[in-house]
């Protein structure tokens, strides 16, 4: 009898946290709202016992998709399907009228203990982790031709959505002559801390000095001002993601809020939504 009572807990058991899972078929390919707010730590805090590379270390992915006015749909992710009229363009920064992170944008930039550094809100369908397609950031300062906060953001299904973020705040020194200021930072960083930058593009004035130190891919240039990335502070995070719900993830020195709302659309006469 005890084994017949064990049984049955055991299949109650399993057959409520069957109900409690989402499916992934669920999530995948739905659409969502999401809204980023990434801003940088100023203020005055304890002292970080991290460590942050001499050089940075981020990878150019491709294929990935930038937030712009320009896109029409992802790079290289093909059409949006046979109901793609009534589907919103994906990837298209919304309105600020659409936000639903005004607010905290507004205290973070009044308060002297933070800086934004980049936000942006639009719609998007949701792959499984095999199909991810890279969200490209690009804010902050410009030095040269590179701008301080470069990275990638993946927002994928897996069981659960998931969110990665693979993000570098890039601290510059500006010199007229970067070879003096490479050669300072090789003597006193750790040969393990001062790989190149391999997202780093040169812009033209750069490469035309044809000069080998411009291929490390650790200097931009403009106007005859040279700018070369002296520190790189990371946020390299995977996080399990919660729809309607506001996340917060952060470092040291930066931190990033994400809002992910799911839509539902209308589907054309004749198929199923």
């Amino acid at each position: 009898m005890r084994h017949v009572m064990t049984f049955r807990k055991t299949c109650i058991t399993l057959l409520a946290g069957l109900m409690s899972l989402p499916a992934a078929a669920e999530f995948e390919g739905s659409w969502f709202q999401v809204e980023v707010l990434i801003f940088e730590h100023t203020g005055s805090r304890p002292e970080n016992p991290e460590r942050w590379p001499t050089y940075p270390s981020l990878e150019r992915r491709s294929p990935a998709v930038a937030i712009t006015d320009s896109n029409t749909q992802t790079d290289g992710s093909g059409s949006t399907g046979s109901n793609a009229e009534q589907l919103p363009i994906p990837f298209k920064p919304l309105s600020e009228a659409e936000w639903t992170l005004a607010e905290e944008k507004a205290a973070l930039e009044n308060s002297r203990g933070y800086r934004v550094l980049y936000h942006q809100s639009w719609v998007q369908p949701v792959p499984g982790r095999n199909d991810i397609v890279p969200i490209r950031i690009d804010a902050g300062d410009v030095y040269g031709s590179q701008h301080e906060l470069q990275g990638y953001l993946d927002l994928y299904v897996e069981r659960y959505l998931h969110l990665n973020t693979d993000l570098q705040l890039i601290r510059y020194a500006q010199t007229d002559n970067p070879f003096r200021l490479i050669d300072e930072n090789a003597n006193t960083g750790p040969s393990d801390e001062s790989m190149p930058f391999m997202g780093l593009s040169l812009d033209q004035e750069a490469s035309a000095l044809g000069s080998n130190v411009f291929e490390t891919d650790i200097i931009t240039s403009n106007n005859n001002q040279y700018y070369v990335a002296t520190e790189s502070i990371e946020m390299k995070q995977r996080r399990r993601m919660r729809s309607s719900e506001l996340h917060y993830i952060d470092n040291p020195e930066l931190g990033l809020l994400i809002y992910i709302v799911p839509l539902e659309f209308d589907a054309p006469e004749g198929e199923a939504p």
